[in-house]
Parts: structure tokens; sequence; C-alpha cells
């Protein structure tokens, strides 16, 4: 299922798609007209993001929303955070409840099983389950998957033209998970997407529908869903997968899922009503280029978190309705890119070359938790999902939450090295040649670009 890394001649652009190129060549971005990543620039000690020393006219975040508190908490994976489950690199991280207590599933993108970009097999999408410890941190327990170490959920083989499946959402709807994921060959080439189900909490996955880039024009690539249990609706917010484009809304019954005909669209009048249909118009789109997406609902509101290419940053929305111009809402800038770049401290108001930005279960208004991916592409020495706290996000918006006697009822006590979490540190390690498994290899023709789907996965 994995592939030899030694061969991999290819750079990921910042949790996008991969692309093949010739050996100590660097991924130009498609997303941005910077370097590699939708971030901005990647020099080590030149600007990355935030206000502008070059551009003036570019609308970069410049910090933190007034009012906010923001931590960084620490990475997700890593040595002496992950080895346990055999990986130690990932970005990505979205997140969905798992049973009634305080474990969660966590879906990472492109992962490696060494300490660095691109050292060891090359895995994605890979599940974990976690908790929330006393303190507060994401804790790994153990692979969402059978055995002792993580392994792709989804059978196939990665090709040298950077063949790979990057995850969009994952969500729990009455016990089953379902996992929508994009096949990407090249930068910004999604071939199709596809949605699978899993009956027995991420285990095992089966291929339950396949989606055309061409639907709902292009728009439906990158996705991030939420059920809605008290009015039976899966809703869904989606753009293109390019971080150049706006945000669309759609809704459809559970069961509807794997029937896309019978989907339903919404439309923006002039007016600012709205209604449901096969029309389609953004919902988002004042200074939006959109990239990755978190929808939840949570005490009665819905939250998006996003980040935004047009800003450099992961933003926040909360509305309590969701059918609505969501361009009335000033959005709240909780992790930005900052102006330091690499040479300076990493923190939310300097944290280069970032993106994703998913809520992690367990989350309130007033007390919310992002996983935020970052990637130092000029070097490698950096790519990781890491968690940050965000307390205020109740004021900032006006909202009087109730009190919730559950707020924080994910937190469980686990023995986890406190010195350990948030290493950001880069060590060397032997890299492995893997010699890819007999398993069905996806797209091996570049003039063939129409891959049979993986009906059903085992690993």
């Amino acid at each position: 299922m994995s592939k030899s890394v030694r061969a991999l001649t290819l750079i990921v652009t910042g949790a996008l798609t991969c692309a093949a190129l010739s050996p100590g060549a660097l991924a130009q971005s498609a997303f941005s007209s910077g370097s590699s990543g939708s971030t901005g620039s990647s020099s080590a000690s030149g600007s990355s993001g935030g206000g502008n020393p070059t551009n003036p006219a570019t609308p970069w975040a410049e910090d933190i929303s007034e009012g906010l508190v923001v931590n960084l908490i620490g990475d997700l994976l890593g040595p002496g955070i992950s080895n346990h489950v055999g990986v130690m690199t990932g970005d990505l991280g979205t997140m969905t409840r798992l049973g009634d207590g305080g474990e969660f599933a966590i879906i990472f993108g492109d992962s490696f099983r060494g300490a660095t970009f691109g050292q060891g097999d090359w895995l994605s999408p890979i599940g974990v389950v976690a908790e929330m410890d006393a303190d507060g941190r994401i804790v790994i327990k153990r692979p969402l998957n059978d055995g002792w170490r993580v392994e792709q959920l989804v059978n196939y083989s990665h090709n040298d033209r950077g063949l790979t499946l990057l995850p969009s959402d994952v969500m729990n709807i009455n016990g089953n998970l379902y996992m929508q994921a994009m096949w990407n060959e090249g930068v910004g080439n999604v071939l199709y997407t596809q949605i699978w189900e899993s009956a027995d909490q991420g285990r095992k996955w089966r291929s339950i529908a396949t989606i055309p880039t061409s639907y709902l024009g292009g728009k439906a690539n990158l996705i991030t869903w939420e059920y809605d249990q008290a009015n039976d609706w899966v809703y869904m917010m989606s753009s293109e997968f390019k971080r150049n484009d706006d945000v669309y809304l759609t809704r459809f019954r559970p069961y509807e899922i794997d029937d896309r005909t019978k989907w339903q669209h919404y439309s923006l009048n002039s007016d600012g009503t709205g209604s449901w249909g096969s029309r389609y118009t953004p919902i988002l789109s004042d200074r939006v280029k959109a990239g990755e997406m978190s929808l939840r609902h949570i005490e009665g509101h819905w939250v998006l978190a996003m980040f935004n290419a047009e800003t450099m940053a992961i933003e926040v929305r909360i509305s309590e309705e969701i059918e609505r111009d969501w361009n009335e809402i000033t959005p709240a800038n909780v992790v930005v890119s900052g102006f330091g770049g690499w040479g300076a401290e990493q923190s939310p108001s300097n944290f280069t070359q970032l993106y994703g930005g998913y809520i992690t279960p367990g989350s309130t208004l007033g007390n919310m938790d992002l996983v935020v991916s970052q990637w130092n592409t000029s070097n490698n020495s950096r790519y990781m999902s890491t968690q940050f706290n965000v307390k205020g996000l109740d004021k900032f918006f006006g909202i009087t939450a109730p009190e919730a006697s559950n707020a924080r009822s994910m937190m469980r006590t686990l023995d986890a090295p406190a010195d350990t979490v948030g290493n950001q540190d880069v060590i060397e390690v032997e890299q492995v040649e893997v010699t890819p498994a007999p398993e069905v290899e996806l797209a091996e023709s570049l003039t063939d670009i129409t891959i049979v789907p993986l009906e059903e996965s085992t690993d």
C-alpha cells in the first residue's frame, strides 16, 4: 500500500496535491504567486504573509482578532508523541466523535513514518483514535485501523506522479463514519472525489459514491459537512480545490448521501433571501479564497473554521442560521501567517505557511480547539498538524452561550510525556526503502486519467 519515498521526486503543495518533478525541483504553487504552499514566502528570513512588507495591497490579516486569547498547545505527531502508532509526520487532521465517550477519530492527509516530510512510508489518508487529556491536549491513543500501527484507510498505491487521496472531512451519523476525499495527481489536478462509509468505527471502509470533478461546476471537490440530527439534514459547504474560489452550501438527507441527484443547493436572491433547489450561488465570497474548511454545529450555532488564502489566516465565522448570506459575518482571525516568517518564533500571530483549521470534538464557543497544519517547503524541516486553543469567540460574536455541564467532557487523564508535546525539533532518521504492496495500482498512465474507483478496502 505504501510506496518507496526514495523515488518520490515531488512536493505536496501545502496539503493540496502532489506534482511529479525533476529531482531536487521545488513545485511552484498553483494557488499563489509565491513559492510552494499557499501561505506566502517559504524563505527562512523573509516575510511569510500578514499585512505586507512588499505589497501593501495584499489583504493579509495582520494579527489575531482583538479580544481573543489564542494559545499554541502542541504538535499532534512527532518523536516522543506518536511513535507508538508508527507515524511521525502528517498534515490536515479533520475529526469526528466516536461513540458516547471521550474518544474521537482524527483523519490525516499525506503522512510519513519518518520524522520529516518524505521519510519512510508515504500514506494517505490515515486515521487515529484520540482523546483530550486533563490539560486540554489532544493525545493519540491507537490507530483507527486494526493493528498496532497506522495504515492507509483506503487500499491503493501511490505513484511517481504524485497520486494521492486527500481527505476533506469525516462525520459520524448514528454510529457510522463517512469520509469524503479527493483523488489528486498533480498540483491542483483533482481526478474525482469519492465517499466512503465505515460501520465499525473506522477500521474498514467501503466506497459508496464517486463524484466527478465537474459536479457543481467543480465547486464540490473540497468539502466540509455536518449532520444536524434535530432536523435530519446533512449540510455541506464546498469549494474548488484551488484556494481561489467562493464557498457554496448544499444539503441532503443522510440516506441520500450516495445519490447526488437528490442533493439540494442554496441560492441567494438579490433581496437577501434564499431558496433550496438545483440553482446555486456562493454563500461566502467577499475577500475569500477558500481553502480547507470545518463546519460544526456547536451550542445551537453553526461554526465555520476555514483557511482563507486571501487573508492568509484561519478564520472562524459563527451563525445561528446556516441558510443565510455568510458575507455579512465579520470573521475572527484565530491563527495568522504573520510577518516574521520562519526566522521568527512560531506563534498564533506568526504561524508561517499555515493551512487546514479543523474543529476538535468537545469544543465550545467560548473554548475551542483547532488543528492547523504547517509546512516549511524551503527545506521540509517542518511539516506538521498542531493544536491551538481559542478562547473568547462567544464574546467576539456577541453570543451568550448557556452553561454546558459537558462543555469539556471529552477530556481524559492520560499519561503523556508533557515535555514532548509541541516539540518542533527535527531529527534525522535512517530512510528505509519500502517495496510496494501488490494491491491495486491506480492511474498508471497520464494519458488516461479515468481511474476505476476502489469499491471496498479492508486495510
